[in-house]
């Protein structure tokens, strides 16, 4: 009858040391969640919205000058600029405040640079009707380019065309009294190309 009161005393031995262990174990923060694998596609209205970056979009045409810049190129005063589309050039002009001997203006021409044949064609022979000559090659202008015109009757009249990364750049300032040279149509290029 020993072996009964000793399996006894065992056992409240067992159960007196299970009562004075602590109750948790392991790790007291939860660890990943992990669920089930499915073959079925996530619905897109639950997917992370990813934003592309966006470029800062480019000034339109005819607010890269302003009024008083187109002024003091042309040496005379000019009005705001005036819009035009047509056979796939986009043209703004700034004409002078008072009228003057000879168009009175300076333009800006953007066009695709496929254009660029045809839109020369038709500047030289617009420059050639109004007697201006004198084509000169704007080298390091762009990807290929050229000035032409004259001081027609005291009236200087000046174009500059530019090709440079596919795009068609035209250019023109005339008027009496006014500024418009080769050298100053040429800068005048050069800074609109700068400006985009």
């Amino acid at each position: 009858m020993r072996y009964p009161v000793l399996v006894l005393a065992v056992v409240l031995l067992v159960a007196g040391c299970a009562a004075e262990e602590p109750t948790t174990y392991g790790p007291t923060t939860a660890g990943p969640t992990v669920r089930p694998k499915t073959s079925a596609p996530v619905p897109e209205d639950t997917l992370p919205v990813i934003e592309e970056p966006t470029e800062t979009p480019a000034k339109p045409l005819c607010e890269i000058f302003t009024t008083a810049e187109i002024s003091a190129t042309l040496g005379l005063p000019v009005r705001k600029a005036v819009m035009t589309k047509s056979g796939g050039y986009v043209t703004c002009t700034w004409a002078t405040v008072k009228p003057v001997d000879g168009p009175g203006v300076v333009s800006i021409t953007r066009g695709d640079g496929a254009l660029y044949t045809a839109y020369s064609q038709k500047v030289v022979a617009e420059a050639k009707a109004k007697k201006a000559r004198g084509r000169k090659l704007l080298e390091g202008v762009g990807d290929q380019g050229f000035a032409i015109g004259a001081s027609v009757s005291g009236v200087p009249i000046w174009y500059a065309v530019v090709e440079h990364a596919g795009v068609l750049t035209g250019v023109q300032a005339s008027g009496a009294g006014s500024k418009a040279s080769v050298g100053t149509i040429k800068a005048f290029m050069i800074e609109v190309l700068a400006r985009g």
